[in-house]
């Protein structure tokens, strides 16, 4: 009974299923083609530049210490001041000193006295000796009284000049012109000289010029000299100072210090373990922003400015294989293009290979196209590269200070833009 109440059911079930599969079917709406913005690659004249981690030195540091014990009396200097050569710096107690060098003056006045007095002593026997009043051997020793009279004498004024060094030592002055680190040792402590272990009073470093190290790789450094070796006399040997490389200083924070270096000095040897060469740039520091220790970021201009394409890092995709840009044809389609990438300039990157200037590349939405498919651009335009400056670019000349100024230079096919800084 069950069966014939529940068959009208189940039969009305499956009527409705029937008519609904035979229904037109429901179809997903079309997707619409992506927005994008589009500009032309450019081509613009550009430098690459070597960049190094280097750190400032000092021209000169002196550490400053007593030559002669005693109490230090007067700080004369204030701590963290500039200072300059033969500037007071300290005073030690010199009383004991005074007194050895008054002595020594004392015995010096004793030993001329005796000297005088075996002076005449000989000369009046030199004249009795002949005729026999006074005997060859007491002649004999006012010869030697006398030869010891003035012997003694130089040694009293060698004494002097000793104790006179010892009392000017009790004195100390700065051996040089720079800037002065805070006093070790304060007024009224005891000061030890000599061998063993001397007080160390405070340092002083030069400010103006600094040196800036770093390390070049040896193939770099052979490139720097086969590009320059028409600037010097073809028979002469190269070396990194006579080729007065320029260079430019980059600070912790990222900033450009506003005054070029130039190398004047590599080691005399590459290091076989590292492949390396410690060089050395000349940087003027005539505000002492540079101080000994900063590490700076150097940069030195690795080649000639050459004509390159460039489009912005944005326009720049990446997978496993290879890196590449999308490239708009005439239908308005994405095509996909492997690119070979070069250098880093401001916001834009140099296309070595795979792409030629003036075709339209997708700069912004790369995220959602895809290849060989339709989108929807907007024009746009290139940034413009940093502006080349110039002075980085030639050695200076002989007896040509480094240059100061970075007015950069307009390459001749770049629109007049205003100056911005260089590359990071």
């Amino acid at each position: 009974m069950k069966l014939n109440v529940l068959h009208p059911t189940i039969a009305l079930a499956l009527a409705l299923l029937t008519v609904t599969g035979c229904g037109p079917r429901r179809q997903m709406p079309k997707a619409e083609p992506p927005d994008v913005t589009v500009a032309p690659a450019i081509k613009r004249q550009v430098v690459d530049f070597s960049e190094y981690t280097g750190h400032i030195e000092a021209v000169s540091s002196v550490d400053v210490y007593a030559k002669v014990s005693g109490y230090l009396e007067k700080v004369a200097f204030e701590d963290g001041a500039f200072v300059k050569k033969g500037q007071l710096l300290f005073e030690i107690d010199k009383r004991t000193y005074q007194a050895e060098y008054d002595q020594a003056v004392s015995q010096k006045a004793l030993y001329v006295a005796k000297n005088e007095l075996a002076q005449a002593t000989l000369a009046r026997n030199k004249k009795l000796v002949g005729s026999g009043a006074v005997s060859q051997e007491l002649f004999d020793e006012s010869v030697a009284s006398a030869n010891e009279a003035v012997a003694q004498v130089n040694a009293a004024v060698s004494e002097i000049a000793a104790r006179k060094v010892d009392l000017d030592y009790c004195t100390i002055y700065s051996a040089i012109d720079g800037r002065i680190d805070r006093t070790y040792v304060t007024d009224g402590n005891l000061i030890q000289s000599g061998v063993g272990a001397p007080t160390l009073l405070t340092t002083i470093v030069s400010v103006d010029p600094v040196y800036a190290y770093f390390d070049v790789d040896e193939l770099a450094l052979l490139n720097y000299m086969r590009q320059h070796q028409s600037e010097v006399d073809p028979n002469s040997e190269v070396t990194l100072r006579s080729l007065k490389l320029p260079v430019q200083i980059f600070l912790a924070d990222g900033s450009e210090y506003p005054q070029l270096g130039t190398i004047d000095f590599g080691s005399n040897q590459v290091s076989a373990g590292s492949g390396t060469l410690t060089v050395r740039a000349v940087v003027p520091n005539k505000n002492g922003a540079l101080r000994p220790g900063l590490f700076v970021r150097v940069k030195v201009a690795a080649n000639a400015p050459y004509e390159a394409v460039l489009v912005p890092e944005s326009a720049i995709g990446a997978d496993q294989s290879d890196r590449y840009v999308y490239v708009l044809d005439k239908d308005n389609k994405a095509q996909r293009r492997s690119v070979q990438l070069g250098t880093k300039h401001g916001p834009l990157r140099v296309i070595k290979e795979g792409l030629a200037a003036g075709e339209k590349v997708i700069v912004n939405g790369l995220l959602v196209v895809r290849p060989d498919k339709p989108v929807v651009p907007t024009e746009s335009t290139m940034p413009e590269p940093p502006p080349i400056n110039e002075t980085v670019l030639r050695s200076v000349t002989k007896n040509e200070k480094p240059m100061s100024g970075t007015t950069p230079q307009q390459p001749a096919n770049r629109p007049n833009q205003p100056p911005s800084p260089m590359p990071q």
